[in-house]
């Protein structure tokens, strides 16, 4: 009984619906961008409703969601976007900040590095983290590490995209700083251990 209707996505600044409860439905914005996010709110929705909140008090929850540092959280640089979303990074996770990423505004650029912890299939993992940046119409992908390598060989499928490979996250962060211009959105993503942090750090000293 539980769902989500009339879904409209706002690029950044995320996304309204209206949730519907066995016993009502009401709308309300959720801020954090990302489809996996109304999942989210939903949960909430459902466990407000099991303790007997009123309709008000859930929405004003859900409106009340603040990302933390380091997850989908949104840096209005001087002159460009980033999208903070270092704080980890796994298959799921990944593919929903590309799709964030390509519904917003100005020149769309991903800056990835490896996920960890992937086992046996972690190549064919990375491979399809580069299939849906190719899929997504995103500009351009910079990334950096030793399976990222797998990112960049199937993002080069789509011509539209300008791909930058290096093997280091020192060495890709001074292309992406000679690369970035005003009104670009960057998304940052990659597993803790590839010190992303670092490239969001460089990209607001500019």
């Amino acid at each position: 009984p539980f769902h989500a209707e009339q879904i409209q996505k706002m690029g950044l600044k995320g996304t309204v619906a209206t949730f519907v409860t066995p016993s009502s439905s009401f709308s309300a914005h959720v801020s954090i961008p990302g489809d996996h996010m109304i999942s989210n709110a939903l949960a909430g929705v459902a466990v407000g409703y099991a303790l007997g909140m009123k309709d008000e008090e859930i929405i004003r929850g859900i409106e009340k969601l603040v990302p933390i540092a380091g997850r989908n959280n949104l840096i209005e640089a001087e002159h460009y976007t980033i999208i903070d979303d270092c704080y980890n990074a796994n298959p799921v996770s990944m593919k929903a900040s590309i799709d964030v990423l390509a519904h917003t505004s100005g020149r769309r650029i991903a800056v990835l590095g490896d996920m960890g912890e992937l086992g046996a299939e972690e190549r064919e993992l990375h491979r399809s983290i580069g299939k849906a940046v190719a899929a997504s119409g995103i500009d351009a992908l910079f990334c950096a590490g030793t399976l990222a390598e797998e990112y960049a060989s199937e993002a080069k499928a789509n011509p539209e995209c300008e791909v930058h490979y290096k093997r280091t996250r020192e060495e890709m962060t001074e292309e992406l700083l000679a690369y970035v211009k005003e009104g670009d959105t960057v998304l940052v993503k990659a597993s803790h251990f590839m010190e992303s942090p670092k490239v969001v750090e460089a990209l607001t000293k500019e």
